[in-house]
């Protein structure tokens, strides 16, 4: 009986039970609008904790049920914040949608400009906003890229906002071939390319650009980094390294009605002048040249009358600084006048002026139901620390939108670009790598400046020449290469006129519920005018002379593409998007040249007219490329936490031999959304897996799979010439298989995030030139042969380790490893030479089973007993007989480290980039060694460096007592004597005395190989090239809301920034670590301390909304 009266109890509680908990479950209806009160469709919605939920209908509308009254539904939307409502007692819901800080939250723009959402994203993308863009003005949006994205090396020209900035995705992906990532901009591809600038003996010496200058940082709105295979391969063979997708601001985030946004920039720039320079010795040889070759005496003087005075000079002719002491006594200088001999510190620090950088932005938007709109204009002028030139540029951007119908919309983004150069800077190769350009201590900026052109506008009269007695050159002196750098960037105009007008226009077409087409052309035209203007160095009836020359370059890049996407909830759980497509692009560029000869008729009448003898001098070329392909995409939802992507693309380019020429990629990636499928702990919020696999490609350049004769003549008569290196009809892509692997998370309420992303590529069908005999009419002939395989790591930390009321602090580490192995070359050939300094003296090697890029250099000769070998004469002795490995022009980790803190309205922003691993050659620093400008040359020079007591007899040294005043016959004694460590042929430990002026000058001079066999140590060319560096920082105030309201303003941000501030940290000495021309990997790492000096600046902006 109990046990009945327990079970109907029971039975009665849990009746009440079930009716309670159905008057609790409901449900709940509602919209969603954005800021502008317009419905927003396409919206996520789940129930905070389950699966249940779904997407708002075309009205914004929609409808869940509910349990109970606690639970929380989330609203999610690409490019808004994620909005949280615990639903109580409503039945009903209005949300309004409220755009992310950064205006793209949660959001990753991929492949062909297809935003979604980062949740669903199966491989690595680094996303950049805005304002991490703009935070410490930037000329270009590359430069701002400096540590913020793991695996992304950013390499900027040495010349300030008009020179070339490189960006490495991964490390190396082609042995031989350039390195540049797609760029895409709106979905756009637009010109960008390598910047390859001449050596210090050919071309003009300038300091080249490139297309991503042009792309302006005010106008970006977020920059996404696609790094892998899966995420690029519907860009085919254009993908190789990666792709940079830019989207630029509109006017869809602003609320209805006009606003206005300006920004007013300006900073001051100076050369960085890394110290090291010796200041205590001035011009001259060692003693015993001193004295034979110039007649000078034992400390380097020569003595002379002048004006029936006897004066002393210096040997200015001398490119070393081994000559006399700098004690401030009056001497005659070059140009006849009398100045103290003392030091000057270095002239590099008056070569180069103080820069400046002003940059003004105003941009107007509006916004309403049927359009959106940001017009924008940018002036900038820049004046860069090198003398005698100048940039001003002109930026004009439409960004639109519009509906025309409820199922039609179009976009159109157009970009007008109006740039002039004067004058770009000049590498400073032929001064610091060749030794017609080494300057002195003593030396002074001002003497130079007033001498290169005389008092008539000529140029600079040698001390041998006829010409103006009065205003030449009194004597002999090394700085004529200093003077004709000054003349050619002062006297003569180099100037660049460039018009590029970058366009995007978008229909899209919503057929109905699910399917859309989508419509994109879009081009990108540049045209470039130069004209060069060399003055005439001499009067007209000495010779003609002066020079005029006009060049014009054309570059369209025509751009399309259609795709036609479906979207179909299969069942609750599974949505596919299938979608297919077509892209095409044609790429034309033109060039036209022509230029006086034989100097001018008329002085400094710069016409072609003016040409004193015809036919003038010109050059005409053309290229064209085409590249299409069709595409399918296929997305799967499953569940809302598992996401596969695959991607397939069939391309053809023209690049290739008809028959050879259609190739096939793809990908598929997936995401799994742990934190989403299952229950986790409380302290992880989130966390996702990655996979991915795809295939891209890297073609050959236009033409080089064909054999391009060389039209020329000969006494008039038309001739053909063949090519150094053959093309190859049956050339074929490069090819890049990809593998990768990812984890994200956060924890503790996103106050902790982890990225991981782990990657191996294989690069296979190198494209290397295979060196075939002389009887061939060629050199070489290109051939796909190489094999190359990378893998890498990289880590993103990132979290807020206080977070408080007024005071937050948010960080961020990113680090990168990447190792790569050549596994494959020719046949019966298991290295190539990738770089070749002095005629062989250093090489870098690609080689099989190793890492490409090894230096190689011939290194001291060893003893048996392992000791350095000393010659008769007293110098270290060269093994010539092998190479030997040195290091690797490849570092072995790159990242970032990122700081903001900020207090109520205040904000400062530092960020933090390091490199740790990789070798540099530097033959200039090499020459300035031996040459005794740097203070490494100062060891033996004195007693007080360290200098051995030695007399001369019959042209031997012997070893003096430090204190003795003279030799046993009275010999004078000098005190720079240097015994090098090592053993003699026989055996015995070395005793022989060099003066330190010769052992410099022999054992760091230009050129060591077998058939020059100098004693010349190029090993010591070689250093580590490890540095932490403050890349920038910035100090921001915002104006309180308060005060913002009382002067009607939206918002005023006020800032102080610096960028290249300084080192932390640093071990290649007497030059910037990142000191290197061009883009490509090779030529930058052995190009050190010889380009032009870095630059660091600080400045300040205002940013203001209305």
């Amino acid at each position: 009986m109990k046990k009945t009266i327990k079970q109907l109890l029971f039975s009665v509680l849990a009746s009440c039970l079930v009716l309670v908990g159905y008057a609790q479950q409901r449900t709940v209806t509602g919209t969603v609008m954005d800021e502008n009160g317009s419905p927003m469709a396409g919206v996520s919605y789940v129930i905070k904790g389950s699966k249940v939920g779904g997407v708002t209908n075309e009205d914004g509308n929609f409808s869940v049920t509910i349990q109970n009254a606690n639970q929380i539904i989330e609203f999610s939307s690409v490019g808004f914040k994620t909005q949280s409502v615990t639903v109580g007692n409503q039945a009903s819901l209005n949300i309004v949608m409220l755009r992310g800080e950064d205006q793209m939250e949660g959001v990753v723009v991929t492949a062909l400009g297809i935003k979604r959402d980062q949740r669903k994203v199966g491989y690595a993308v680094t996303t950049i906003a805005s304002k991490d863009i703009i935070k410490a003005a930037p000329t270009n949006f590359a430069s701002a890229l400096y540590g913020k994205a793991p695996g992304v090396t950013i390499t900027s020209n040495p010349g300030g906002a008009t020179s070339a900035v490189g960006i490495q995705i991964r490390g190396l992906s082609s042995i031989t071939g350039q390195a540049q990532p797609l760029l895409v901009v709106d979905g756009v591809v637009v010109r960008n390319g390598d910047a390859n600038n001449d050596g210090y003996w050919g071309g003009n010496q300038r300091i080249n650009g490139n297309g991503l200058l042009d792309i302006n940082p005010e106008n970006i709105e977020s920059i996404n980094i696609l790094k892998g295979a899966a995420a690029s391969a519907i860009y085919g063979s254009d993908a190789n390294f990666g792709v940079i997708v830019i989207t630029t601001k509109n006017g869809k985030g602003v609320k209805k009605g006009l606003g206005i946004d300006v920004n007013l920039t300006g900073s001051l720039e100076k050369a960085y002048i890394p110290n090291g320079y010796q200041s205590q010795y001035g011009p001259g040889y060692d003693r015993a040249t001193n004295k034979n070759s110039f007649g000078a005496d034992d400390e380097g003087w020569i003595h002379t009358t002048v004006d029936g005075k006897q004066v002393v000079y210096p040997i200015f002719r001398a490119y070393a600084m081994f000559g006399p002491k700098v004690d401030g006594r009056e001497v005659y200088w070059w140009d006849g006048q009398m100045r103290p001999y003392t030091s000057q510190g270095t002239i590099w620090e008056k070569f180069y002026r103080t820069g400046n950088n002003t940059n003004a932005n105003i941009a107007l938007s509006n916004s309403s139901d049927k359009y959106n709109y940001r017009l924008s204009y940018t002036r900038n002028d820049y004046t860069g620390i090198q003398r005698g030139g100048n940039q001003q540029k002109n930026t004009f951007n439409l960004n639109s939108s519009f509906t025309v119908t409820p199922k039609i919309s179009m976009d159109l983004v157009s970009t007008y670009i109006n740039e002039f150069v004067h004058n770009r800077p000049r590498q400073v190769y032929y001064l610091t790598n060749n030794y017609g350009g080494f300057v002195s201590p003593v030396d002074r900026m001002d003497v130079y400046l007033n001498k290169y052109q005389t008092t008539k506008g000529y140029k600079y009269v040698p001390f041998n020449s006829n010409l103006d007695p009065d205003e030449r050159i009194k004597y002999s002196i090394r700085g004529y290469d200093f003077l004709d750098f000054l003349w050619n960037q002062l006297a003569n105009s180099y100037d660049e006129s460039t018009n590029r007008l970058m366009n995007s226009l978008t229909l899209n077409y919503k057929i109905f519920k699910g399917l859309s087409l989508r419509g994109r052309y879009g081009n990108d035209f540049t045209s470039y005018f130069l004209e060069n203007k060399e003055r005439s160095t001499q009067p007209l009836s000495f010779g003609a002379s002066g020079y005029y020359g006009t060049a014009h370059n054309r570059y369209l890049i025509n751009y399309g593409d259609m795709l036609l996407r479906y979207e179909a909830e299969i069942s609750p759980k599974v949505t596919l998007t299938p979608s297919i497509g077509y892209q095409a692009r044609v790429e034309d560029y033109r060039y036209t040249s022509a230029g006086t000869r034989d100097g001018l008729t008329t002085e400094n009448w710069f016409s072609l007219s003016a040409s004193k003898t015809t036919p003038t001098s010109g050059s005409t070329s053309r290229a064209k490329l085409i590249k299409d392909g069709l595409f399918g995409i296929l997305n799967v939802d499953y569940g809302n936490f598992l996401f596969v992507e695959g991607t397939f693309r069939q391309e053809r380019s023209s690049t290739l031999f008809p028959g050879n020429n259609v190739y096939y990629y793809g990908g598929v990636s997936g995401a799994f959304e742990l934190s989403n499928a299952f229950q986790l702990p409380k302290a992880i919020n989130y966390s996702k897996l990655r996979a991915s696999w795809g295939t891209v490609g890297n073609p050959p350049g236009m033409y080089r799979a064909n054999v391009i004769y060389n039209a020329g003549s000969i006494q008039g008569v038309p001739i053909l010439t063949p090519p150094s290196s053959y093309g190859n009809q049956d050339l074929k892509n490069e090819r890049k298989d990809n593998i990768e692997l990812g984890w994200e998370n956060r924890f503790f309420g996103s106050r902790l995030g982890v990225d991981l992303t782990w990657y191996r590529d294989k690069i296979i069908d190198q494209i290397l030139p295979l060196s075939i005999p002389a009887s061939t009419g060629a050199s070489s002939v290109l051939v796909n042969v190489g094999t190359m395989q990378s893998t890498g790591l990289e880590i993103g930390l990132y979290g807020t380790p206080i977070k408080g009321d007024n005071f937050n602090w948010d960080t961020r580490l990113n680090l990168a490893f990447n190792n790569n192995k050549v596994t494959k070359l020719m046949p019966d050939l298991d290295e190539l030479t990738l770089g070749n300094i002095d005629n062989g003296s250093m090489i870098v090697k690609a080689e099989v089973n190793k890492k490409a890029g090894d230096i190689y250099v011939y290194k001291r000769k060893l003893s048996s007993s392992g000791e350095y070998l000393i010659n008769d004469d007293g110098f270290y002795v060269v093994d010539y007989s092998k190479m030997v490995y040195a290091g690797n022009i490849q570092s072995k980790v790159v990242g970032g480290f990122i700081n903001t803190f900020s207090y109520k309205n205040l904000s400062l922003n530092v960020v933090t980039d390091f490199n740790f691993g990789g070798q540099v050659t530097s033959a200039g620093l090499l020459y300035q060694r031996g040459a005794g400008i740097y203070d490494n040359s100062l060891f033996g020079r004195d007693a007080e460096h360290g200098g051995i007591a030695y007399y001369n007899k019959d042209g031997n040294y012997i070893k003096a007592d430090a204190n003795a005043t003279s030799g046993p016959n009275g010999e004078k004694i000098f005190h720079d004597g240097i015994v090098l460590d090592g053993v003699t042929e026989g055996g015995q430990k070395n005793t022989s005395i060099v003066d330190a002026g010769n052992y410099y000058l022999t054992t760091y001079q230009w050129g060591s190989w077998p058939g020059y066999a100098s004693g010349s140590l190029y090993e010591g060319a070689i250093y580590n090239n490890d540095y932490i560096k403050l890349r920038e920082a910035s100090l921001s105030y915002v104006l309180p809301v308060r005060l913002n309201s009382k002067w009607n303003l939206q918002n005023l941000t006020l800032s102080v920034y610096g960028r290249n501030l300084f080192y932390f940290y640093k071990t290649l000495p007497y030059v910037d670590a990142e000191d290197g021309t061009g883009t490509n990997w090779v030529s930058r790492a052995t190009s050190a301390g010889s380009a032009n000096a870095a630059t660091r600046s600080v400045g300040m902006s205002i940013r203001l909304s209305l």
